[in-house]
């Protein structure tokens, strides 16, 4: 089966049953909002990489489903309370929960997609779900660890890079590592192919942060859903800026900070750092670290059977590659 109708199927069965999670109606002001969280079209990676794991080692998609839906679940709870931290009025093209509504109700409605997670991770079969329950609870609070680090060197004039990929690693790479980990232990795989699927997941989340970091500065407004230059604006310490600090003499890495300082960030300005991060090798470095988690990520399929699954994630790993927004 081609892997783009075998994604599309996944996403399918993954919407179907997170529909069926928020079919409860009352009270209203909390169950609209986490619909309405839901219901965004997202790219489903976290969830389809548990899924192609899971078939890749000889599981059942019976086994792994409800795995997968909380895992999804999950994600949108950190969504949802990471736009309130950051003021985002945007969320994949839509107005995010705190802005349709306000704070309050996107705490609450946060708090409920953490707790309808868990619910799911119930059903899971009773063999693995200790070991699962600490995984996702540990996973969790490494996504919130990453998080307190993003805002607090938010705070912060620069950081390193060994500091920079702590923050992502917890914050991005852990529930991509622990998707394709998940999926590979309700899948039955052996101790080999659980690590390789989880050094899978580490660095394609690395990867992908890296290029959400890029696309930020040269993506197109329209394709991300949202604005271009939002991570320059609320003063996050990307690796782009990170890497140009380290890199710039002192007259750019004053020129690099006098241009970050305005408010509102201006398209001028915005364009004028983009031509800094050329000039100092930054946007090529980026890619280059891209490139490598790729790499990385591809070297672990051989320790998995050759199977439809298997180039299936091969498959999704060239995609991301190309990934727009």
């Amino acid at each position: 089966m081609h892997c783009d109708q075998t994604l599309s199927e996944l996403r399918d069965i993954i919407q179907r049953k997170l529909q069926d999670l928020a079919n409860k109606t009352r009270p209203e002001s909390l169950y609209e909002p986490i619909r309405y969280a839901l219901a965004q079209p997202g790219k489903q990676l976290r969830p389809i990489l548990l899924l192609l794991c899971n078939e890749a080692v000889g599981g059942s998609l019976e086994d792994a489903v409800d795995a997968a839906a909380a895992i999804e679940v999950i994600h949108t709870f950190t969504l949802v309370h990471d736009d309130i931290m950051d003021h985002d009025e945007l969320r994949r093209g839509r107005q995010t929960v705190s802005r349709r509504w306000d704070e309050n109700v996107a705490i609450l409605a946060g708090d409920g997609l953490l707790v309808m997670g868990y619910e799911r991770l119930a059903h899971l079969p009773p063999r693995h779900l200790p070991v699962l329950l600490r995984l996702y609870s540990r996973a969790i609070l490494e996504v919130c660890e990453g998080q307190a680090l993003d805002k607090a060197f938010e705070l912060r004039d620069a950081i390193s890079l060994p500091e920079y990929y702590e923050m992502i690693e917890k914050k991005t790479g852990r529930l991509f590592a622990l998707a394709c980990e998940a999926g590979a232990i309700l899948g039955n795989g052996n101790p080999a192919q659980v690590t390789a699927c989880k050094k899978f997941g580490a660095a394609l989340g690395r990867a992908f942060q890296l290029q959400d970091d890029l696309l930020d500065v040269i993506g197109d407004e329209q394709t991300l859903g949202k604005d271009v230059g939002s991570d320059l604006e609320e003063g996050k310490k990307t690796f782009l800026l990170t890497h140009a600090r380290m890199h710039a003499n002192p007259q750019q890495r004053q020129e690099l900070d006098t241009l970050c300082s305005q408010h509102p960030l201006h398209e001028a300005a915005i364009r004028e750092i983009i031509q800094l991060f050329d000039e100092l090798g930054t946007l090529a470095a980026a890619q280059h670290e891209i490139d490598a988690c790729l790499t990385i990520a591809s070297s672990q399929l051989g320790f998995l059977p050759s199977s439809n699954a298997r180039q299936n994630l091969a498959q999704l790993l060239l995609k991301l590659a190309r990934r727009n927004h």
